[in-house]
């Protein structure tokens, strides 16, 4: 059975005691992890369109988007 923890450092000591204590192989990896190489393809296409979206001019901002839900919804 393969178990992954992804913990602290301050952390590192106490789990490699406890693995020594219940006679576990444990294997520290300290490599950042890409977040973007986790994300599914069709996140990642998503996060490419809007970016190429805002560069063309074509967002709103926060107050445009309150205004117009304020309006529709009367509040």
């Amino acid at each position: 059975m393969k178990v992954v923890i992804e913990t602290q450092e301050e952390y590192k000591n106490m789990l490699v005691e406890i693995a020594t204590a219940i006679k576990a192989k444990i294997t520290i990896e300290d490599k950042e992890i890409d977040f973007w190489e986790e994300l599914p393809e069709h996140v990642k296409a998503g996060i490419l369109e809007s970016q190429e979206q805002y560069k063309q001019g074509k967002f709103s901002s926060h107050e445009e988007v309150m205004a117009k839900y304020k309006a529709k919804y009367k509040l």
